[in-house]
């Protein structure tokens, strides 16, 4: 059995504190209705819903901390899966993985830092050689 490279170790627990930050955050607006801290993106919404004004046409801009409950949520868990299924070497893992990986890119905060570590460790050569190999099973 191969050991498992650097890049996919890495990507292991940067997805994990993604996951677990997700789920917490979640967890916190849906149980206490704020963050667990500062959230730039839902002021980043705020900003751009009252430069657009407060005209009647613009409520369904409105946003609110529980509006973000159940995407952070399905993002922790989804991580979760992803990571699972990328340690499997199942084939939908790498493309799944990309695609959290992007989203988790629209988080503004600290997590934007770390997707685009996880982004590129799941990218890395080494990470993907080790994905793609076909494992042996021991003929003892």
């Amino acid at each position: 059995m191969r050991r498992p490279p650097l890049s996919l170790l890495l990507l292991t627990l940067v997805g994990t504190i993604l996951s677990g930050w997700m789920v917490l955050d979640g967890l916190s607006i849906r149980m206490f209705g704020q963050f667990l801290h500062h959230q730039p993106l839902l002021s980043l919404w705020l900003r751009i819903q009252s430069s657009l004004g407060s005209a009647s046409n613009l409520e369904v801009l409105r946003m609110e901390p529980q509006d973000f409950t159940w995407p952070l949520l399905a993002m922790g868990i989804a991580w979760i899966g992803t990571l699972s299924a990328l340690w499997l070497r199942l084939s939908w893992g790498c493309r799944f993985a990309t695609v959290i990986c992007l989203l988790s890119l629209l988080t503004l905060n600290m997590g934007t830092v770390l997707a685009f570590v996880a982004l590129i460790c799941l990218r890395a050569s080494p990470t993907r050689s080790w994905l793609n190999a076909v494992e042996e099973p021991n003929a003892a």
